[in-house]
């Protein structure tokens, strides 16, 4: 009886044995492997294209462009604008940009220059030559600006400006060109005011005097109130002074 049972014991063993093997609890595959990825992460790539304008006529020269974009593949580029006198090969104009909205310049346009020129050629101080302006976006609208690149008729190339107060001409918005008063009106703003400026020319291009005019809404025992401080300046001197206070309805 107690062979039997000692047998039996060997042939129950034997079995456990042959099926710890074959449901794969070897120590050989009990190895735990290390299962970090090592895909590698894709690089940004970047092409680079040279585009020349033909010559054309601004502001009683001959003149051509000459970008360089720097072209990404996910879709945007940044792009170096150069504007060249076509006889000298002097730069008059060079500005460095990434603009927000690619489709903006398509470089692939057989009219792409003709776009340029249209778009970003204007008269802002009204002597009778056209100044370069190009817009600038940032985080959000109240921190991009609209930069304005006049044309200095003395050294035949487009400079940056200041108003009677000695500030930039540049600003956030061009809120309105008015040819028939020679009128450049410009703003910016924050949480709390609207800032315009005003600047009036003289036929000569030259800044007469300025306007600033602040606009803010303050409320008052439930009751809100527009206030309005204005500003009158020449030669960075203010001139007048005034604020006005006007009642909601």
């Amino acid at each position: 009886m107690k062979n039997l049972l000692y047998i039996s014991f060997l042939i129950i063993l034997v079995l456990s044995c042959k099926n710890s093997k074959d449901i794969g609890f070897s120590e050989e595959n009990t190895v735990i492997t290390d299962m970090v990825s090592t895909e590698t992460i894709s690089e940004f790539k970047a092409d680079t294209l040279t585009k020349i304008s033909e010559p054309f006529a601004l502001n009683k020269m001959l003149c051509y462009w000459e970008h360089f974009f720097v072209i990404y593949d996910y879709g945007f580029a940044d792009i170096t604008m150069k504007l060249k006198d076509y006889k000298t090969k002097e730069i008059l104009l060079k500005i460095e940009y990434s603009p927000k909205y690619i489709e903006y310049y398509n470089y692939k346009s057989e009219s792409y220059f003709d776009t340029i020129n249209k778009k970003h050629f204007k008269d802002f101080n009204f002597d009778g030559y056209k100044d370069f302006y190009i817009y600038y976006y940032g985080s959000m609208p109240m921190t991009s600006a609209t930069g304005i690149y006049f044309f200095d008729v003395q050294t035949k190339t487009f400079v940056s400006k200041t108003d009677a107060d000695g500030e930039d001409l540049s600003d956030t918005n061009i809120d309105e060109i008015d040819s028939l008063n020679r009128i450049l009106t410009t703003s910016s703003f924050d949480m709390e005011r609207v800032y315009r400026r005003k600047h009036h020319f003289a036929k000569n291009g030259k800044i007469k005097f300025s306007e600033y005019i602040t606009e803010s809404t303050i409320e008052i025992s439930d009751t809100l109130y527009d206030i309005i401080d204005y500003s009158k300046i020449i030669n960075g001197e203010k001139i007048e002074r005034r604020i006005d206070t006007l009642k909601w309805d």
